[in-house]
């Protein structure tokens, strides 16, 4: 019985020290893993319960580390997929621009000269053929504005500025940014704003004007004979914001009933017999309800067949500037800005800008008014010749070889004297979203779209000059 006794002994000491080992080695491997070593392995030292949790323990190490270095490989994948995208998106966003810029960039030359050309030809046939150029480059225009606002509203990259303009402005310039092909049609053009809207409100001018544009635009397309209206009047107002209602009604060939709530679709018309026998890439209506919805406005349509179309819609305005919003120029209408022949006498304009066309362009609207101005070639030669003379105005075009736009401005900004408070207009073909607001921020004071039109550039180079003084 003692030789049991001591075996008995003997035997639960070893059974001891094995559970102290499997245990110990338990807590050592749990403190490598706990330290990040997922490589190390619990030593299995029996094949009781305390082995059996050791080798689960492995297991789960195991499939630890492993889903560790899938999680890993995912990881990468997605950090390598999201570069893909992100240059993707970059070069996607670099197209837009370069594709704005080319295709602006020779229309503002067409139509540029083409208003040149109007006011000194004299026969009646010249004055036609340039209406039709003129209409037709306004037209292509509106096409380009669709399509690289249609990518925008895809890619959630539009914006909307805050900045004071009067509602006269927007609906004169949209009436005379289409008479020319409402006069080719015999269409009388006709608006009207009620006297209760205060003169300046807080909104986005340019995209309201687009948003006018692209109703009366659709209107002329369907109106054969008779009229097209614009209206505004005042729903609501507050200390803070006014509510307004515009309407552009026209006497055109009207919508179907069962088609109304397809029109703000994209690539949608009424029927394919229209898209053939009116054209449009179907895009522009569907932009109008995206830019108003975004605006938190709505816009609806009510319609006769045979008798025409009224489409309404509501925005809504500040009447007072917020407070976060940088301060920038109003818009100026598209109206007859008249100067005298001899009002640019002693003004110096620099005018920088690398495409040959548009260099002359601007030296023949500038010329018509005896400006003194000089030719620079990109943004490098512009700012050599500021250093170099003194100029009461620069025209700044913003791709530029060498030296863009913006780098040559924020190296006049950083001149150690009066020189570097001299007006700069940028003239670009830029119209990509975020454009306006960086130009803005490194000392633009004003900022015209290619193509312009001279009455633009004339009131901003007076306004300017006038407060420069």
């Amino acid at each position: 019985s003692l030789t049991i006794g001591i075996t008995s002994v003997l035997i639960a000491i070893s059974i001891n020290r094995n559970l102290k080992k499997g245990v110990d080695a338990i807590i050592s491997g749990s403190e490598e893993i706990m330290a990040g070593s997922l490589t190390s392995r619990v030593k299995v030292f029996s094949g009781d319960e305390i082995g059996m949790v050791a080798r689960a323990f492995n297991e789960m190490t195991e499939t630890l580390e492993q889903n560790i270095k899938e999680l890993k490989l995912t990881e990468g994948r997605m950090i390598s997929e999201q570069k893909r995208a992100e240059k993707s998106e970059h070069a996607k966003q670099q197209f837009l621009i370069n594709m704005s810029h080319e295709m602006r960039t020779p229309l503002n030359a067409i139509l540029g000269f083409a208003r040149h050309l109007e006011k000194s030809v004299s026969t009646k046939e010249d004055q036609e053929s340039l209406k039709m150029i003129i209409g037709s480059g306004d037209h292509l225009l509106i096409t380009i504005n669709d399509i690289l606002d249609f990518t925008q509203i895809e890619t959630g990259e539009i914006s909307f500025l805050s900045n004071p303009f009067q509602l006269s402005h927007s609906i004169q310039s949209t009436v005379q940014l289409v008479e020319q092909n409402a006069a080719l049609k015999k269409i009388s053009l006709e608006y009207s704003i009620s006297p209760e809207i205060p003169e300046t409100i807080y909104g986005d001018g340019p995209r309201l004007l687009q948003i006018l544009l692209g109703l009366v635009s659709n209107a002329l397309k369907f109106t054969e004979q008779g009229s097209i209206t614009i209206s505004a009047k005042q729903l609501e107002r507050n200390d803070q914001q006014v509510i307004i209602e515009f309407k552009v009604a026209d006497t055109g060939i009207g919508i179907p009933k069962d088609k109304q709530a397809k029109i703000f679709d994209l690539f949608e018309q009424a029927s394919n017999d229209m898209t053939r026998k009116f054209g449009g890439i179907g895009i522009g209506l569907s932009i109008v309800k995206h830019l108003i919805a975004l605006q938190h406005g709505e816009i609806s349509v009510s319609s006769v067949p045979g008798e025409g179309s009224e489409f309404c819609f509501r925005l809504p305005f500040l009447l007072k500037p917020l407070v976060d919003s940088p301060a920038s120029p109003q818009m100026p209408p598209v109206k007859s800005f008249a100067l005298k022949s001899d009002y640019g006498k002693g003004i110096k304009v620099l005018i920088a800008e690398d495409n040959a066309i548009n260099q002359l362009l601007v030296l023949r609207l500038l010329q018509r008014h005896n400006f003194e101005t000089t030719v620079a070639e990109n943004g490098k030669v512009a700012f050599e010749k500021y250093q170099e003379d003194d100029f009461d105005i620069i025209l700044m075009d913003l791709q530029m070889p060498e030296m863009d736009g913006y780098e040559a401005t924020e190296n006049i900004r950083k001149l150690n004297s009066d020189k570097r408070n001299v007006p700069i207009v940028a003239m670009t073909a830029h119209t990509i979203t975020g454009d306006y607001e960086k130009c803005m921020a490194i000392g633009i004071n004003a900022y015209i779209s290619k193509p312009f039109h001279p009455d633009e550039l004339y009131e901003q180079i007076d306004r300017l000059v006038k407060q420069n003084a």
